[in-house]
């Protein structure tokens, strides 16, 4: 044993939350220069439009894919409006000499975008006539901002989008630094890519390679600037949070799509030193989108479209690399020193990872032909010591320019930090089949029901021993082995070169397999569990097949009234001697310990499926009441809308839009509900917001008196129309409009509801934008002097409100890290330390008191996080392959209340739903009732 520092228990006297404010009469004025949208072009492009046969909205132009555009390739532009019509469209510090640049990109979105169908126009001769920008001197004041009649801020077009920019700027250019790894020789802070909402990043470089079991890769940090706003707070908020920036050091073999309706994307972020374009610019990255088709050696990459006709014809064009070729051989775009200075491609160009992507360990097969693969050596998030090291280190740098730190708020105290007991239905038998190939899956299957879930084996109950039944004192569940054979497999993929052939040849082939199912398991008078076993999705890439998860989803439920859950075959065999305990064997059997995890996590969701959920508990000490939430699924070119409700019995509903092949739609039980939303059920055009909102007004049951709760997530349903009232600068306690009005238009004067016309109701509006939220922390008195106790492993990490011991936490991570030099930099073992804080710091969950109607709620820390508080990320590269966590809040908004209500109390139990689940012990983003819509995403086709 060794000598470490036990630290004293520190109580919490508030929650740091690490925001910034503008003074009131704070003043930072700049010299700018705005140009309008060219005239006599506007209107020949909205008649374009109107014509255009795929237009949705014919009274809207796209202008977000041409801001898009011109951020992505003119670095001197600071904003770009998406109104057309606005007296300043572009801004910049100096009037742009050269606009190459931007009657490019008008003319690749004018053809791309607004009139494809229009090809007989030379439309790059018509912007060339109509292009004189005008451009004219301002002065804004970039703190400028006002207040809503419901007293929210209401930031200026300056404050709003430049603001943040400024700021990046002013901390690049003055060499400002935090005080960790960025005071290595060779380090400097850069600009980001720029934003079409404002906000603006400063990335520290060059970035760190990493190496980790045969995995590589380039990691960095980046802080991140941008203003927001919370409802009834008349202050300009800014927020400036720390990230990790991974890019990819070799050739990615896997990069997932993101959606079913779209093509795969990627992100690469070009570098050159002093400009891409100019070679006279501030050192930036510039963001280039590319289009992502087939895995490994067959994938592709395209620019996005619009890009390539842009690039072939910009002044420099021999900057901009073919995506193709970055694809190949990441390192050597990435790094200088790794490809000779003589071969040295300009700009640096860098893969951005994100989550699911996937890379080859080594350039040659290994011994039978296939390449390993593997992700990314760069852990994810900070810590707690990072986020608050950078809001001090801001914190003066920030005053010069008129802003200070917020203020700690005050911790809501629940009356118990128990949750309260969950109850589910007592006595139920849930029928489940395992459809499995590897005999160890079943093995893992029984291990999980008997040791996991407690539940007794009991002989099975026909001749060939293919049911099982496991009873216990809650539920029962009867397992029905099947054996599906090659129904399971894929099939060859169309490969028609036409379009709609190939679109018909793949809906044949969907509709034969799903015959074959529903013949081989005929539907049961109720809904079965069915956990299947499944290759991962590459598997089927790389052998030109067609991946049956989706397709299972989509039929069995309609067709054989089965619920799918998918797992991968257990068929490894357990490691005793790995370092990891996860690869060790549970309880001595020839399983797996993370086998085991996720044979539980996936019976425990199918449980959850087939209707195992808990009763809620009582609100304000009395009986409980009803809970309903609207889940907003997207599905291509339409809405999903969900109504879920959980009745004060326990039984929980669902209910979808009525549609014309569906003109009634009455509420029916969740686990029958997988089947409407596979049949194609309940989906409302984007564009129709009238339906939208008649349904949403339903939700919220204007005739019933019964006491009800509905949950409003703001992230969808604020948006286009649908519940303007929901949104930062128009929502209003206990004066509530309904969905579909404007609040915009002055002919249009809406009568708000008060509480007393709608007996029972309660609304309470919940946001979890990551990008407007901030992080939390508890602090508290600085800790007395510690006293030296015998270490214990991770000792540090069981009380989470201790003070770290910074000597050790700054340290650099254990011997073997796999850390090297810099890209194209010297070796990066840096032993900087960071500054001490002035006060005790630690994690802290629960809710915290913004105002009297709006609170910051925080979840417990993952089971999984096993990384010291104190362990920091920012003071050096060592601790870069570890795993942060950052605690990301949820803004709850007790927005209609009954007389008497307290709306701490309905904060607190918005709070519990986060965690009152029965699949899971882990806390969610979002409520259980929302959480659940969130699930049934999967099945809608």
């Amino acid at each position: 044993m060794t000598e470490r520092l036990k630290r004293p228990r520190i109580p919490f006297s508030g929650v740091q939350f690490p925001l910034f404010a503008a003074k009131r009469d704070g003043w930072w004025p700049c010299e700018l220069h705005g140009a309008a949208f060219p005239a006599g072009l506007l209107p020949r492009l909205e008649r374009a439009w109107a014509c255009n046969p795929k237009a949705r909205r014919k009274d809207r132009l796209p202008t977000w894919a041409l801001t898009e555009l011109l951020l992505e390739l003119e670095p001197q532009l600071l904003a770009v409006s998406t109104d057309l019509r606005a007296g300043s469209w572009l801004r910049a510090v100096q009037p742009l000499a050269d606009t190459t640049v931007v009657a490019l990109a008008l003319e690749a979105w004018v053809c791309g975008y607004v009139a494809p169908h229009q090809s007989d126009i030379p439309w790059g001769e018509v912007i060339a006539e109509a292009l004189e920008l005008q451009w004219k001197p301002t002065q804004p004041n970039l703190l400028e901002h006002g207040v809503r009649p419901n007293g929210t801020a209401e930031p200026s077009e300056a404050a709003y989008k430049m603001l943040a920019t400024f700021l990046a700027a002013s901390w690049v250019d003055q060499g400002r630094r935090l005080g960790g790894r960025d005071t290595d020789q060779g380090s400097s802070w850069i600009m980001g890519p720029a934003s079409s909402s404002g906000d603006r990043s400063v990335f520290l470089w060059p970035p760190t390679r990493l190496t980790r079991s045969g995995e590589q890769g380039y990691g960095t940090h980046y802080l991140r600037f941008n203003v927001v706003t919370l409802p009834h707070d008349q202050r300009l908020l800014l927020r400036v949070v720390p990230h990790v920036a991974r890019m990819a050091a070799t050739q990615p073999a896997y990069i997932p799509r993101r959606s079913q309706y779209e093509p795969a994307t990627a992100t690469l972020l070009l570098y050159a030193p002093n400009g891409v374009l100019r070679g006279t610019e501030r050192d930036t990255l510039l963001r280039a989108p590319v289009t992502v088709t087939g895995v490994k050696d067959e994938m592709r990459w395209t620019w996005k479209p619009g890009l390539p006709q842009i690039l072939s014809r910009l002044p420099s064009p021999d900057l901009f690399p073919l995506p193709d070729q970055v694809r190949k051989d990441p390192a050597r775009f990435a790094s200088p020193s790794e490809a000779g200075d003589d071969q040295a491609p300009k700009p640096r160009v860098f893969l951005q990872h994100s989550t699911g992507y996937n890379y080859f360990k080594n350039d040659e097969d290994g011994d039978g032909g296939a390449r390993e693969t593997g992700g990314h050596p760069t852990g994810t998030g900070f810590q707690p010591i990072d986020h608050l090291t950078v809001f001090e280190s801001l914190a003066p740098v920030l005053e010069e320019h008129h802003i200070l730190p917020v203020a700690p708020a005050a911790e809501v105290k629940p009356t118990s930090r128990r949750l309260p007991k969950k109850r589910t239905k007592q006595g139920v038998e849930y029928p489940i089949e395992l459809w499995h190939a590897t005999p160890r899956t079943a093995d893992a299957v029984h291990l999980v029901l008997t040791q996991i879930l407690g539940l007794k084996h009991i002989t099975s109950d026909d001749g060939d021993g293919l049911v099982s039944c496991y009873r216990g004192e809650e539920f029962s569940v009867r397992l029905r082995l099947a054996k599906p054979g090659l129904l399971l497999s894929g099939w060859p993929r169309a490969t028609d070169s036409d379009p709609d052939k190939r679109r018909r040849a793949r809906q044949a082939a969907l509709e034969t397999r799903a015959q074959l199912w529903q013949d081989a398991f005929p539907p049961q008078e109720r809904p079965v569990g069915c956990l299947i076993e499944l290759e991962g999705p590459g598997y089927y890439k790389a052998a030109r097949l067609e991946d049956p998860k989706q397709p299972l989803k989509n039929a069995l439920p309609s067709r054989c009234n089965r619920l799918v859950q998918v797992i991968k075959p257990v068929n490894r065999d357990p490691n005793p001697d790995a370092k990891s305990t996860a690869l060790h064997p549970f309880e001595d059997t020839a399983v797996r310990r993370q086998d085991i995890e996720r044979i539980s996590a996936a019976l425990l969701d199918l449980l959850r499926q087939l209707g195992r959920l808990p009763a809620l508990p009582p609100l304000f000490g009395t009986a409980p009441l009803e809970v309903s939430a609207l889940w907003l699924a997207h599905a291509g070119p339409h809405f999903v809308p969900m109504l879920l409700r959980m009745r004060t019995n326990g039984t929980a509903t669902g209910q979808l839009v009525p549609s014309q092949n569906h003109p009634v739609e009455p509420e029916i039980p969740l686990e029958r509900f997988p089947a409407a939303l596979a049949e194609g059920r309940g989906k409302v055009k984007r564009t129709d917001q009238e339906t939208l909102a008649r349904f949403l007004r339903g939700a919220l049951a204007e005739d019933d008196t019964h006491d009800r709760l509905f949950i409003a997530r703001a992230a969808t349903l604020r948006n286009k129309g649908i519940w303007p009232w929901l949104s930062n600068q128009h929502i209003t306690a206990d004066a509530l409009v309904w969905p579909g009005i404007s609040l915009t238009d002055p002919e249009a004067v809406p009568v708000p509801r008060t509480p007393a016309s709608l007996p029972g109701l309660r609304i309470v509006r919940i946001n979890d934008d990551n990008d407007e939220l901030p992080h939390g922390f508890g602090i508290g008195p600085a800790p007395e002097a510690a006293e030296p106790v015998a270490d214990v492993k991770d000792a540090s990490d069981r009380q989470d409100r201790t003070e770290s011991d910074l000597g050790a936490a700054h340290g650099q991570g254990a011997v073997g890290s796999g850390v090297s030099g810099a890209a194209g930099g010297d070796t990066a073992e840096s032993v900087a330390v960071l500054p001490e804080l002035p006060y005790g710091w630690g994690r802290f969950s629960g809710v915290a008191r913004w105002n009297d109607r709006g609170y910051l709620a925080i979840n417990p820390r993952p089971a999984t996080t096993q990384l010291p508080k104190g362990v920091s990320k920012v003071s050096g590269p060592g601790n870069d392959s570890k795993n942060g966590q950052n605690p990301t809040s949820l803004h709850i908004h007790a927005s209609f209340l009954q007389d008497g209500d307290d709306p701490d109390q309905l904060a607190l139990y918005v709070q519990t739903l986060r965690r009152f689940h029965a699949h899971t012990d882990k806390a969610t983003r979002l409520p259980m009732i929302l959480h659940l819509g969130k699930l049934m995403e999967e099945y809608i086709p």
